[in-house]
């Protein structure tokens, strides 16, 4: 397991479970149809994938919107870039969800 995620000052995250990666590219498993607050979450300066309480990837998000998909009316989604030489990634989220099973998990918002 990887150490433990420490944010950066000034840093608002919100962290993503996104469960296997085999299913989808990871990017679009983890920018669309979440159940979040769309102004709460246009406040992220990164959005991280995590699988099994690691993070894969960090995002910069560049645009939130709600979804055109009619199937998730109401969930929201970002169109962002791969974060590169991120300090987070291979980085331990364990911590910040404790038990909790909401797979969306906000830091330092």
């Amino acid at each position: 397991m990887g150490t433990e995620l420490i944010p950066q000052d000034g840093d608002t995250i919100i962290c993503l479970k996104v469960g296997k990666i085999d299913r989808e590219d990871l990017y679009e498993m983890t920018r669309k149809y979440w159940k979040m607050s769309l102004q709460k979450a246009s406040k992220a300066n990164h959005v991280l994938a995590v699988v099994d309480g690691i993070v894969k990837e960090d995002y910069i998000p560049q645009d939130w919107k709600y979804t055109d998909n009619p199937k998730y009316e109401g969930r929201i989604e970002f169109v962002g870039n791969k974060c590169l030489n991120s300090p987070y990634v291979g980085k331990s989220v364990v911590y910040f969800y404790g038990k909790s099973q909401n797979p969306v998990k906000y830091i330092n918002m």
